[in-house]
């Protein structure tokens, strides 16, 4: 088993692994230049005890007791032997440590940072010191509500939730619920992302009154904003309004008119955030039409554009 340094800034945490040296007797062996030196080298590239003496510039005769001072301590060990070049070392460790007392102290990592602004003001309220704060609501997949639904797009939580997790430790609960569990169990005062529209997910469509992009039924499904309605299958939309069930809280709409709508709004708001979220500060009610394009024509949705 590997043992690992921690180590953080701004950017987010950092792993190196180490060798922990148990015996002071070993740190003496390895305090000097000459030792130090050859892990650096041994770090970039395996080598003999020949090129070590001379990259390091010290007698040949020295390094034997060099490289006996580093195997005992675990910091290297023999790659291979060759005729002419006899054993050629490589490190084991990038580092080396010594443990004063074993503290053991638990850490809850995350993977990284939200660096983009936009995004990370878009999701703040769901991603807090590392955690996530809030339900993914997909559809049910058995037929449900007046239109005796069956959803299609509940997969798409999946890849939203790969991308949500490169910044939030895995949470307690489980926090993917179909809409009906949402109604049933009164979920609604939390922070909710919505997958799919109102003919397959029943909680949009509770809400569908307060967004500002808003989905209409008159001969089809469309999305009405300012400047009409729109009906393309590949036409989708990010919309994020306070809760008015639960004012503290936010509700964000990923979803199309038809499922590739859908899936263009999941990638828009992933894939594609740091454009998607540009500008984005904070606003209590937002939202943006997405358009999805197959630019590769491999017949999969591959690109957006954000509709102006």
């Amino acid at each position: 088993m590997k043992t690992f340094i921690l180590k953080t800034d701004e950017n987010g945490y950092f792993l190196n692994d180490t060798k922990i040296i148990k015996e002071v007797e070993d740190l003496k062996g390895i305090a000097n230049e000459t030792a130090l030196g050859a892990l650096k080298i041994l770090a970039k590239k395996p080598a003999s005890s020949d090129e070590l003496a001379k990259l390091l510039k010290v007698p040949q005769k020295k390094m034997p007791l060099v490289i006996k001072a580093l195997e005992k301590a675990g910091l290297i060990g023999i790659q291979n032997t060759t005729p002419k070049r006899g054993n050629i070392f490589k490190s084991a460790a990038n580092s080396f440590s010594y443990e004063v007392t074993d503290a053991n102290v638990k850490v809850p990592l995350k993977e990284q940072r939200i660096t983009d602004t936009g995004t990370g003001d878009f999701f703040h309220k769901f991603i807090r010191d590392g955690k996530f704060e809030g339900l993914i609501c997909v559809g049910s997949t058995d037929p449900h509500g007046e239109y005796k639904s069956i959803s299609k797009d509940t997969h798409y939580a999946m890849y939203l939730t790969m991308f949500l997790g490169q910044f939030c430790s895995l949470p307690k609960n489980f926090p993917i619920v179909l809409d009906t569990d949402i109604i049933s169990k009164n979920l609604f005062k939390n922070n909710l992302i919505l997958i799919g529209g109102p003919v397959t997910n029943l909680i949009t469509r509770d809400i569908n009154s307060y967004l500002p992009i808003k989905f209409e039924k008159e001969e089809g499904w469309g999305l009405k904003d300012k400047d009409g309605v729109h009906t393309r299958d590949y036409e989708g939309v990010i919309e994020k309004i306070r809760n008015p069930f639960d004012k503290t809280k936010d509700i964000i709409l990923l979803s199309g008119i038809r499922n590739i709508g859908t899936f263009s709004s999941i990638l828009a708001a992933t894939r594609f955030s740091n454009i998607t979220f540009k500008g984005y500060s904070n606003e209590p009610t937002w939202s943006v039409l997405i358009r999805g394009y197959d630019i590769d024509g491999d017949g999969e949705i591959d690109s957006i554009e954000i509709a102006k």
